[in-house]
C-alpha cells in the first residue's frame, strides 16, 4: 500500500456506539486499487477483525474472497487483494458511499453491499421537498416539544432500503450516538435500524418496505415518526405512524 495514500474512514469512526450495529456506512477510497478502509468499531463489535480472506457478497448476489488485513499500526482495517474487482464488478466509483450489511451462512460472518450513493444523491436527499416542508414546522423548538417529523416514502429510499432523517430533527432531539434504532408500528410491531450518520441516514433493512406495507404507507404517501425515548437496549425509539391525508 502506498504510504501517502490519503486515510479515508467511515463515518462510524468519528463516534463510539454502546448500540452495535450489523451495518456501516463506507466512503470508497481508491477503487483502482486494492486499498478500502474499514470501520474499525463496526468490525470490532461484530467480531471480524482476524486477518485473512473474508466474503463479500455483491448486488447480483454474487460471492467475492477478499483479503482483510490490519495496518502496520493497527490503526485501520483494510480490504486488500479482491477488493478491487469486487468495486468494478459492482459499479463502485471512488468517493461514493455505500452500506455493508453483516449477514451469517451457517455460522460463518459475511459482508453485503446493500446499496450505493453519491455524493451529490446525499445531499440532495439531505433537502427536504418543499411539500413535505409545509407539513411540518421547521422551527428547531417546535421539533424539540412535539418530536415529531413528517417524511415520504419513496421509491429510491425503498430500493436502498433506507430512511432519512432530517439533521435538524436528529440534532433537536439529542441524538449524539451512532447505532441502533427501533420503530415501533401498529399493533406494538417492532423494527431495527441503524443510524449511519449524522445527517441522518438510517438503514433500515429489506424488509423496510413490508413494514410500511403492515403500517398501511404506501410509496407517495407521508407519515410521522414520533421520538419516544432511549433506551439501553433498543437505542432511540420512534413510534411510526401514517398521515390521515393519505
Amino acid at each position: 500500500m502506498n504510504n501517502s495514500e490519503t486515510k479515508v474512514k467511515t463515518e462510524a469512526d468519528s463516534s463510539s456506539s454502546d448500540h452495535p450495529c450489523p451495518l456501516a456506512l463506507v466512503t470508497a477510497s481508491n477503487v483502482r486499487k486494492d486499498t478500502q478502509y474499514l470501520s474499525v468499531p463496526f468490525m470490532r463489535a461484530n467480531g471480524m477483525t482476524k486477518p485473512g480472506l473474508i466474503t463479500l457478497v455483491g448486488k447480483d448476489g454474487v460471492k467475492w474472497k477478499v483479503n482483510l488485513y490490519e495496518e502496520r499500526s493497527g490503526s485501520s482495517l483494510c480490504l486488500g487483494k479482491g477488493w478491487k474487482e469486487f468495486a468494478k464488478a459492482n459499479g463502485l466509483k471512488t468517493g461514493e458511499y455505500f452500506t455493508l450489511e453483516l449477514v451469517w451462512e451457517n455460522e460463518i460472518p459475511m459482508l453485503s453491499l446493500v446499496n450505493t450513493e453519491s455524493a451529490s444523491d446525499r445531499k440532495q436527499r439531505g433537502e427536504p421537498s418543499k411539500a413535505i416542508e409545509k407539513e411540518r414546522s421547521t422551527d428547531t423548538s417546535s421539533i424539540v416539544q412535539n418530536r415529531v417529523v413528517t417524511l415520504a416514502l419513496e421509491t429510491k429510499d425503498v430500493k436502498a432500503c433506507t430512511l432519512h432523517l432530517p439533521s435538524e430533527f436528529v440534532t433537536a432531539i439529542g441524538i449524539k450516538k451512532l447505532g441502533k434504532i427501533t420503530l415501533l408500528g401498529k399493533d406494538g410491531m417492532k423494527w431495527w435500524g441503524c443510524l449511519l450518520s449524522r445527517d441522518g441516514t438510517v438503514a433500515v433493512g429489506i424488509g423496510w418496505r413490508n413494514f410500511c406495507e403492515a403500517n398501511g404507507v404506501k410509496l407517495g404517501d407521508s407519515f410521522s415518526l414520533v421520538f419516544i425515548n432511549e433506551e439501553e437496549d433498543t437505542g432511540p425509539v420512534f413510534k411510526f405512524s401514517p398521515n390521515s391525508g393519505n
